[in-house]
């Protein structure tokens, strides 16, 4: 008599092993999603901190100002990485390193905002557009995190 579930032992034995390799991939991909947003947010960041930093005067204020939408744009790039990433985290070596480069750059950013925030407020027209500005970016974002 001829063993008729080899067959099927060998197809479901394929499909498990495609079904494992399929799996990984995702994690695998996942992962280097989440790798790549905790990195971006290091970059964009430091573009925000040399936004502020931008600011000496009024007319510099107007011009960092205007460039916001671009940073609104990357802002928008990670948040979709972080999307790609679901809830898969990025792994240790990664968050000490990104960790490590944020802490300068918060310091960075505090110090930035305490110069520009004096300037952009002593022209409500600064602080109306500062304000949308600030609200495009979070729009963008959560755009980005429900595609």
């Amino acid at each position: 008599m001829r063993n008729i579930f080899n067959p099927f032992i060998v197809a479901f034995a394929g499909f498990s092993s495609l079904a494992l390799v399929t799996s990984c991939s995702k994690e695998a991909r996942q992962e280097a999603a989440a790798e790549s947003a905790v990195e971006s947010v290091v970059d964009v960041t430091e573009d925000y901190c040399e936004l502020l930093e931008s600011i000496k005067d009024k007319d510099s204020a107007k011009a960092a100002i205007a460039k916001m939408d671009g940073l609104a744009d990357k802002y928008a790039k990670v948040a979709g990485k972080a999307k790609k990433a679901g809830d898969t985290p990025p792994d240790a070596a990664t968050v000490a390193k990104t960790e490590e480069q944020m802490k300068p750059l918060q310091d960075r950013m505090v110090k930035a905002a305490t110069s520009a925030m004096p300037i952009i407020a002593t022209d409500p027209e600064l602080v109306k557009a500062f304000q949308e500005k600030q609200t495009l970016i979070a729009t963008k974002m959560q755009e980005a995190a429900a595609k």
